[in-house]
């Protein structure tokens, strides 16, 4: 089986913005719920779904999340590239893998306004494919439509789904596909236990994992 496409989440997977992402829902949940203490742990278990979702645990006013996104992503992005870091590996491998005729699609829960500033920044953009962002699907991660969304656009025959949180591994597993994590997952424990059907420790080692597959060609 050759694998011809990779599909990759982005926060936490291509870029470490999980500082950035905590710190920025610790300072929109005090603003419109001051009285409610959050734990480290709590904020933990809040990254990685939409912030409509995540939001929606704390209300079930519509008007009021809404607000709450907005201000979520004003914090975000004014302090966004005092925090964000590409982590080690990342460009090279992406190289390497537009060189050899790979599709490299991005699969993230941002909206695609809120991606695209990172990819730019880290010139990672010239790299993709295609994009599936949170406006271009009904249902998200850990749903399939994201994936099967991006392989059909891509024309895709066989893809791997790498990234850093259980609704990752879920989704590639939900749509039929191999699934691989992350070792700098802030989500570890969770993460092993998807079962992803690869690991790496570094982003390079991507290259290890899929060139198994060339030599089963």
């Amino acid at each position: 089986m050759k694998i011809d496409t990779l599909l990759l989440d982005l926060d936490g997977t291509l870029v470490d913005s999980n500082e950035l992402i905590l710190k920025t829902l610790r300072l929109t949940i005090e603003q419109y719920f001051p009285f409610i203490s959050l734990t480290p742990e709590a904020l933990l278990e809040m990254m990685g779904p939409p912030l409509s979702v995540t939001f929606g645990k704390l209300t079930s006013d519509p008007e009021r999340i809404r607000e709450m996104i907005t201000t979520y992503r004003r914090l975000y992005t004014d302090t966004e590239f005092h925090y964000i870091r590409i982590y080690p590996g990342v460009t090279e491998t992406l190289q390497y893998f537009h060189e050899k005729h790979f599709h490299i699609g991005l699969i993230t829960t941002k909206f695609r306004e809120s991606a695209l500033p990172s990819l730019r920044h880290f010139d990672l953009d010239r790299w993709m494919d295609c994009i599936i962002s949170l406006e271009d699907v009904k249902f998200p991660k850990p749903e399939p439509e994201p994936i099967l969304k991006a392989m059909t656009l891509l024309q895709s025959r066989n893809a791997i789904m790498v990234g850093d949180t259980p609704a990752d591994i879920l989704a590639g597993k939900n749509a039929g596909i191999l699934t691989c994590g992350v070792g700098w997952s802030y989500k570890l424990p969770e993460l092993k236990a998807a079962r992803p059907d690869h690991w790496i420790e570094r982003f390079r080692d991507l290259r290890t994992v899929l060139e198994q597959y060339d030599k089963e060609e």
